[in-house]
């Protein structure tokens, strides 16, 4: 006997095959404005600019390089201890 293959999850009994998301008109600003969102929060506009033009490998290390240390700076102030303002 072979054992049987496990049902997908659409082919389970609890699956509403007919079950359809009601969703509200928008209007084409309102679907722009979602669009737009949805490209800036995949970071899909920053790649393109980013892949504009072409960056020299030795380019891209030295980038790379000083986005780490800015961060590790920013993270370095964050957790560092308040120190006591000059003029005083």
């Amino acid at each position: 006997m072979r054992p049987q293959k496990q049902k997908s999850y659409h082919q389970r009994k609890h699956f509403k095959k007919n079950f359809k998301h009601k969703k509200k008109e928008l209007s084409f600003d309102q679907m722009l404005r979602q669009f737009k969102r949805r490209c800036e929060r995949a970071g899909i506009i920053q790649e393109c600019k980013k892949r504009e033009f072409y960056e020299k490998p030795s380019a891209k290390r030295q980038r790379k390089k000083a986005e780490a240390i800015k961060r590790q700076r920013l993270a370095d102030r964050k957790n560092s201890l308040p120190t006591r303002p000059r003029w005083s």
